[in-house]
Order: structure tokens, then C-alpha cells, then sequence
């Protein structure tokens, strides 16, 4: 974890100002706050909602100040006015305070874009000025000199010419490969002087996942495997949850990386509920399978859990596949909820579950051997391409995956 480190992220404007780099500044910041950073917001505009998150409030930097304004139709006529300078100076004298303190500053998009010159201008300067004390970090997710929405006159006048200068006292960060491509092309550089780091997504508040269930499958890593399974039901013998854990074993056995998620807990006042509860733990510990088969009710009291609805809600959305292997059902309700959250299902071959299922589900004979169920789960799922990618997504571009693959040795 980052021990108290400094770091400033620049940008026109901040949350909730909607725009896509806004929320990625969010993303960024908040990540970068919950690992141990002093992270600090220079902006026009915006409001902090994380109480370790400081915000300096500098409207002169933003695209629509007023002075700003004039400036820009000034600089569309080719004068660099007096106007200019002062702006110029009155945002520097600003920012170079703001960033006291402050050892890595991660400046968006300001200095390929043309919305405020002087700022650009500024930033140059105490780049040149600062880069011994600070590392800068310029993380460009467009530019103007690439885009054919943006008309610049005079590209090679300053302070437009600033746009596609390569400052080489900072590190040139951009979003994709394609943008890389382009931007090096621009600066006239070779690929190695520019690295891609991808956005990220907020999975939590995106998802709407609750604190309790967040917190559980952080710390039980479901969001690093390539298959999460779910079986949401009370404990009792029909419900046939060995062989779920069976499948389990297969599909690990096989080398997929995987979990089955089991909801509910034993009926305290059901003595026989009781004792296959604990059949099912100790199946699950000869099988060596304790990390792969979590059962939920276990960590009600670790997380501050429940598993009413909204529970059931969240768990359906962090999971890949809806397992059900049960011997005999009177309807079948977790289905009709799978499907609602269109989430795959896999379940036996019984009455009523294949009346609601027909044809859009995978569906096995209780007495199949579960290497060829596992089988038939991996092919079912790979040809349902939403599964691999929301895989792919939660283990690569969650805000989490981003600190851990890119911002931790960046900021480090």
C-alpha cells in the first residue's frame, strides 16, 4: 500500500460535471484515495464526494471562464494578446501552489486539447520549471490536431504549436493502442516514449452492488476468476448440492478457475437440514475444493451480510452462471430471476425446470457424469459471448484491476 504519497490530478472540470473523462478522473482518484495516496483534485469546477479526496478549486483553468473565452477568440485571430500573458500567469501562480506538497501530478487531456491555451501554456512552463521535484504525468485521451470536428488555423503558431509538442520532462500517457498510434505519429516519436493505460469502470456503483456483497466478493477474489457459479437455495437433501460441488471439482480439475456461490443456510430447527449441511462441508473439504465452494450464510457475521433480496439481486450480478442441480422442484423460481438479470442457466433435466427453460438453458440428467456436465458448462458458456467479456472486463478494467496492473507501480 502507498504510505502517504502526494498526488495532484489536473483536469477543466470534475465530478459532477458529466463527461466521460470526468468519470475516469473519478475512477482514478478514488482508487488512488482507498490505497493510501493524499489525493488532491485542481479544477474549474466540481465536488468531492470522498472525504479523502481535497479539491483546489481554480476557475481560471476552466474551458468556459470568461477570460478564457475572449483569450480564445483572440488566439482564433492569430494575437497573443497581453490577455493571454496575464491569464497565463495568474494560472500558473495557482497551480505551482496547489501542487506544494505534491509529489505526482496526473494532468488529463490539457495538453493535446486546445479548450485553454493559457492553461496549456502554464503547464508547459512549470513542467520545465518543477519536473526535478515532481513526476508529471500526461494523460492524453484526445487532441486537437487529431480530430476533424476542431479547425486550427495555424497548427505551427504558438501557443496552438504547444499541442503537438512532445515535452520531455513528462510521461506521455494515453488510453488505447489506436491512440498511441496516432499520437505518436503527431509528436513524431517512437512507440516506446508512450504507454497505454485503458479506462476503467466503477463495477460497484455501476452494478449497484451493495457494501456487505462488494466487500465479499473483493475478498473472496470472485472477480479474478474466469467462473462463478451460483446456487441460490435453502439447505435441503433435494436440492442435490453434490452434485454441484462434483461439477465444481470437474470444472477445476479441468483448469478452469472457478467458484460456486451456495446461499442459504441450514434450518436450525430442521435437525436433518443440519446434518446434510455438514455431509456438504465435509464433501467440500475432501475434495480440497474450500476456496472454490464458498457458502454464503458462512460470512453473514464476517461482512455484515444478509441474504434477502438485495443480496440475491447483487450476487446474481457477479456471477456467470445460474446452477441448479437439484432432483426435484415444485416451480423453479431462481430460474425466472436468472433470467430477468440475463444470466446463463445450467440445471437438471427435471420437471418444472425444463418447462421453464425449453430450449434456452443447458440442462443435464441427474445421473450424467459431472466430467461431462463441467464439459458441456464451458462450451455452453463460450458460446455466449457476454460471458467471456464481462469476465474479461471485471479482471481487467474494474478500477481495482487498473490500480493493480498499472497505477500502483505508477504512482509508486
Amino acid at each position: 500500500m502507498i504510505s502517504e504519497k502526494g498526488v495532484a490530478i489536473l483536469h477543466y472540470s470534475y465530478p459532477p460535471v458529466i463527461g466521460g473523462v470526468e468519470f475516469v478522473i473519478e475512477g482514478q482518484a478514488e482508487i488512488l484515495a482507498r490505497n493510501g495516496c493524499r489525493v488532491k483534485i485542481i479544477t474549474a469546477k466540481g465536488q468531492i464526494r470522498h472525504e479523502s479526496i481535497q479539491i483546489d478549486l481554480v476557475p481560471e483553468i476552466g474551458s468556459d471562464w470568461p477570460e478564457n473565452e475572449v483569450v480564445r477568440d483572440e488566439l482564433e485571430q492569430g494575437i497573443v494578446s497581453e490577455r493571454f500573458q496575464e491569464l497565463k500567469k495568474s494560472i500558473c501562480l495557482k497551480i505551482k501552489h496547489s501542487l506544494q506538497g505534491v509529489n505526482v501530478c496526473i494532468v488529463h487531456n490539457v495538453m493535446t486539447m486546445h479548450f485553454n491555451l493559457a492553461l496549456t501554456s502554464a503547464l508547459d512552463e512549470i513542467i520545465d520549471e518543477l519536473h526535478h521535484k515532481v513526476i508529471f504525468y500526461l494523460w492524453c485521451h484526445d487532441a486537437t490536431l487529431l480530430n476533424p470536428d476542431y479547425s486550427v488555423v495555424a497548427p505551427d503558431q504558438y501557443p496552438f504549436s504547444l499541442l503537438k509538442k512532445f515535452n520531455k520532462d513528462a510521461y506521455y500517457i494515453t488510453i488505447s493502442q489506436w491512440r498511441k498510434e496516432q499520437l505518436c505519429q503527431l509528436f513524431d516519436v517512437s512507440s516506446g516514449l508512450i504507454r497505454v493505460i485503458p479506462n476503467g469502470i466503477n463495477i460497484k456503483s455501476f452494478l449497484g452492488i451493495s457494501d456487505p456483497v462488494w466487500k465479499m466478493a473483493c475478498a473472496k477474489k470472485v472477480f479474478d476468476d474466469e467462473l462463478v457459479m451460483l446456487f441460490p437455495s435453502r439447505i435441503v437433501k433435494r436440492k442435490n448440492y453434490e452434485l454441484a460441488i462434483r461439477i465444481t471439482k470437474e470444472l477445476v480439475v479441468s483448469g478452469k478457475k472457478c467458484k460456486l456461490l451456495i446461499t442459504a443456510p441450514p434450518d436450525p430447527h430442521n435437525l436433518s437440514a443440519s446434518k446434510y449441511y455438514g455431509s456438504l462441508r465435509h464433501l467440500v473439504e475432501k475434495m480440497e475444493l474450500r476456496n472454490q465452494v464458498i457458502f454464503v450464510s458462512d460470512l453473514i457475521d464476517i461482512y455484515g451480510l444478509g441474504i434477502g433480496y438485495e443480496e440475491l439481486q447483487d450476487l446474481y450480478k457477479i456471477c456467470d452462471l445460474l446452477l441448479i442441480t437439484s432432483s426435484q422442484e415444485g416451480f423453479g423460481i431462481p430460474l425466472l430471476e436468472a433470467a430477468i438479470t440475463k444470466l446463463p442457466i445450467a440445471c437438471s433435466d427435471i420437471r418444472p425446470l425444463s418447462d421453464i427453460a425449453k430450449d434456452e438453458a443447458l440442462l443435464f440428467e441427474l445421473d450424467d457424469e459431472p466430467s461431462d456436465v463441467a464439459k458441456r458448462i464451458t462450451r455452453f458458456l463460450d458460446n455466449c459471448p457476454t460471458y467471456p467479456m464481462f469476465r474479461r472486463i471485471v479482471s481487467k478494467f474494474s478500477w481495482e484491476s487498473i490500480y493493480r496492473d498499472y497505477l500502483e507501480e505508477l504512482i509508486g
